[in-house]
């Protein structure tokens, strides 16, 4: 079986640490022949400097599913980038917009970006570049980086997620154009604009066609928008007990939010199979 969570809110709550009982379960559930997997929107860099390197899983699908880590083997094994061209066309639109983004460059050095600020108030953006500035520098619009894995856009406070569906509605097909909630304030609109081809859905099912595992046999927990893919994916999808609205209503399998959502989601989604 192939098992998949997302890390933040969902494995790791915020200010806090994966649960000893999480950790145990992932050990457990590789020994019994499962795949056990992380997707996550965060860089390489971003999961290796919170997790130790023997933490027990198989994969890890990092930025949104641009790349895929091979955990036990520290390899790199598969990744999505957009051109230079593609760059080209996402900055030229979201450019006509007055919002603050940063381009984050290929995997897997994706905790390395280039930063645009537009709005001195939006402080959920600011406040991610000064924790990452040893990693970011300002972007210069004449010389565009020639390939990067993403595009962040943060709107602070949205009232509503307009900005989302306007990029969505006008980037798709040829981009994935991603919701998610900021990680920082819980408050703040990230739009994360990746290669049509990378997303935790498409990255899981690379997995999946690796491995010859039947769809009827995956397993997907998550929280956020930025999963959604990622459930409408999987076989069988839980949701953690304090999942965005939306998730809450599509997603009736809900695993209590406390430190071990994800146990308490395999332990279900176990008996469920041997029914």
């Amino acid at each position: 079986m192939l098992l998949i969570s997302d890390l933040d809110g969902t494995l790791l709550p915020k200010g806090g640490s994966v649960s000893a009982k999480d950790r145990d379960t992932l050990a457990k559930a590789r020994l019994e022949g499962n795949l056990c997997v992380i997707a996550t929107g965060r860089s390489l860099y971003g999961v290796e400097t919170e997790l130790e390197p023997e933490f027990p899983i198989d994969y890890l699908i990092f930025s949104s599913g641009a790349g895929i880590y091979d955990w036990k083997n520290k390899e790199l094994i598969h990744h999505n980038s957009l051109s230079t061209e593609q760059i080209q066309t996402v900055f030229d639109h979201i450019n006509e917009h007055p919002v603050d983004f940063t381009i984050q460059l290929s995997a897997p050095h994706s905790h390395r970006f280039y930063f645009s600020p537009r709005n001195p108030s939006n402080a959920d953006f600011h406040h991610r570049i000064e924790i990452h500035k040893d990693h970011g520098e300002p972007l210069n619009p004449k010389q565009l980086p020639k390939s990067a894995s993403e595009f962040i856009i943060i709107q602070s406070h949205p009232t509503t997620p307009q900005l989302f569906e306007g990029l969505r509605n006008s980037l798709f097909p040829q981009f994935n154009v991603v919701r998610a909630t900021s990680p920082f304030d819980g408050k703040s609109l990230w739009v994360e604009i990746l290669h049509a081809h990378s997303s935790k859905a498409t990255a899981s099912e690379w997995l999946r066609n690796k491995h010859g595992i039947p769809i009827e046999k995956t397993f997907a927990l998550g929280n956020d928008y930025n999963d959604l893919q990622l459930l409408a994916w999987a076989g069988k999808s839980w949701v953690v007990g304090d999942a965005v609205p939306e998730l809450l209503a599509a997603y009736p399998n809900v695993a209590p939010h406390h430190q071990s959502s994800f146990t308490e989601a395999y332990r279900c989604w176990s008996q469920a199979l041997k029914r």
